[in-house]
């Protein structure tokens, strides 16, 4: 059994001391090897998750795992794409909101590159989702790169580039069952490994706000914009993407700059309040069914405004658009014209012939 530096991380972090940089990178060495012990690994994490990672630890911690990634060969598309993503966890059971805002705005010739997997803590996941319109999960290099060229879009199933994950899952989810949240928990949207140069981020977690941001700024990103959602309605305290439903908590930097932590409704991009039930999701063919109706714009008012909020925001994020006004002309636009759904059309087609 290799010797582990976790022991002593471990005492250090529960006397409430910060890690260095280097501490953190041994501590991924450690995590990420499967000749070290679980409980080691569990004892460390539930320490962290006590004590709480400062802004620089977190941001260390994002930098490591993406630099640990698998390199997908985008560097061509990354200084101008953007990745649209939530940590989920919010337990709202809602649409697939961002990944059928990345249809949107890569029909509207955005290049995104959207870095996701299956569903763990809802009924459809956003890697399901893009399956079901004839994506590939794991596509060749080439239709990888001609799907950015022809269709501004890529995906990165998250399994296939992070394979360290797998010996911090088991981990993970008893630290899960203990009711043990850590930065795991919320890391995913951040370390996407084509590194696009701008995101738009929902955390289940407004506590991050701050922390995201400060990450996502350091790691070299030119514009990013991180969201929560206060709502309250039984078990549901938040959603992890800007609605039209609540108090949008925001955190950004570049073409969208705020002063520390603000407050939006959806009054900000001019649209109408709604409640959280107009956001229902379901499972795989229910989320299909809301996406034709997205498409012909018959699905309820409130979902159609939240499409339109993040749409806009993205739009604005990556400078297609100089205001979140124009962003929502054309986000409806794109809907109105049935540019969307040609474009997921075109998509089906592209890779079923390739």
């Amino acid at each position: 059994m290799n010797s582990s530096p976790l022991s002593e991380l471990t005492l250090q972090v529960s006397q409430g001391q910060e890690l260095c940089c280097e501490q953190i990178s041994q501590s991924i060495d450690s995590l990420i090897n499967p000749e070290i012990m679980e409980s080691e690994k569990l004892i460390f994490l539930k320490a962290m998750s006590e004590k709480g990672e400062t802004a620089s630890e977190f941001s260390a911690y994002v930098n490591g795992f993406r630099n640990r990634s698998v390199d997908p060969g985008l560097e061509e598309f990354s200084p101008h794409a953007i990745d649209l993503c939530g940590t989920g966890g919010d337990k709202a059971g809602s649409f697939n909101v961002s990944t059928f805002v990345s249809f949107l705005v890569a029909s509207g010739g955005v290049d995104v590159i959207k870095h996701g997997n299956r569903s763990i803590s809802s009924k459809c996941g956003s890697a399901d989702l893009i399956e079901a319109i004839g994506i590939p999960l794991a596509p060749s290099e080439h239709n990888l790169t001609e799907g950015l060229k022809t269709l501004n879009f890529g995906f990165l199933f998250a399994p296939q580039y992070h394979p360290a994950f797998k010996h911090v899952a088991p981990v993970r989810k008893k630290l899960a069952e203990q009711g043990v949240l850590t930065f795991f928990n919320v890391m995913g949207p951040m370390i996407n490994p084509a590194r696009p140069a701008h995101q738009l981020v929902g955390t289940y977690n407004p506590a991050y706000l701050e922390r995201m941001m400060h990450a996502l700024k350091k790691n070299g990103l030119k514009s990013a914009l991180i969201a929560h959602c206060v709502i309250e309605k039984g078990d549901v305290s938040g959603v992890d993407e800007l609605t039209a439903c609540g108090e949008n908590l925001v955190n950004g930097f570049g073409k969208i700059k705020t002063d520390g932590v603000e407050s939006w409704n959806a009054g900000k991009w001019d649209q109408n309040n709604a409640c959280l039930s107009e956001l229902a999701g379901g499972d795989l063919p229910q989320n299909l069914k809301i996406m034709e109706s997205v498409l012909d714009r018959s699905c309820s008012a409130g979902l159609l405004s939240t499409i339109y909020i993040n749409a806009s925001t993205a739009f604005k994020l990556c400078g297609k658009v100089e205001s979140l006004g124009e962003g929502v002309e054309l986000a409806e636009s794109l809907l109105v014209d049935g540019k969307t759904k040609k474009w997921i059309e075109k998509t089906y087609s592209f890779f079923q012939q390739s």
